[in-house]
């Protein structure tokens, strides 16, 4: 409902917060198509890799709106490399949650982990082979086309 009135009031764009419940936001995204709002708002919904159980589990008890499942605990808790698994969890994330119905894209957001994105996107398979635009490579290639 609070995303309705949102939509009521103009908005064009929803950016979530961090989810790794994927049950949750399947509900979430039903409930939205029930509204009526699929073709009303484009959604982006937040992803971030998890450094460790204790993050996750400070994430649970300090971040409003964030539901880490304790599966996704456990996991990290019993990894051999817990930073490592976090990127996994990422990757599988964002190949689940491309594919619902209603879903623009996703955000990820890496807080001090900023050097991983790149390799979650890679892996994620949402470039499925593009290029993504690069600053000083593509003004440049613009420029000489314009010319």
């Amino acid at each position: 409902m609070r995303l309705a009135k949102k939509v009521a009031a103009g908005a064009q764009f929803i950016q979530t917060q961090y989810v790794y419940d994927l049950p949750r936001l399947r509900s979430f995204m039903r409930g939205v198509e029930e509204l009526g709002l699929l073709d009303r708002v484009f959604l982006l919904i937040g992803v971030g890799p998890i450094r460790s159980a204790k993050a996750a589990e400070w994430m649970r008890r300090h971040v409003p709106g964030v539901h880490i499942p304790d599966a996704i605990v456990e996991r990290l808790a019993g990894a051999q490399d817990p930073a490592r698994e976090g990127r996994n969890i990422c990757v599988e994330l964002i190949q689940e949650i491309r594919s619902m119905r209603g879903v623009h894209g996703v955000h990820v957001m890496a807080y001090r982990q900023e050097e991983a994105v790149a390799e979650i996107i890679t892996r994620s398979g949402v470039l499925d082979g593009r290029t993504p635009w690069h600053p000083g490579r593509d003004q440049n290639s613009a420029d000489r086309k314009a010319s």
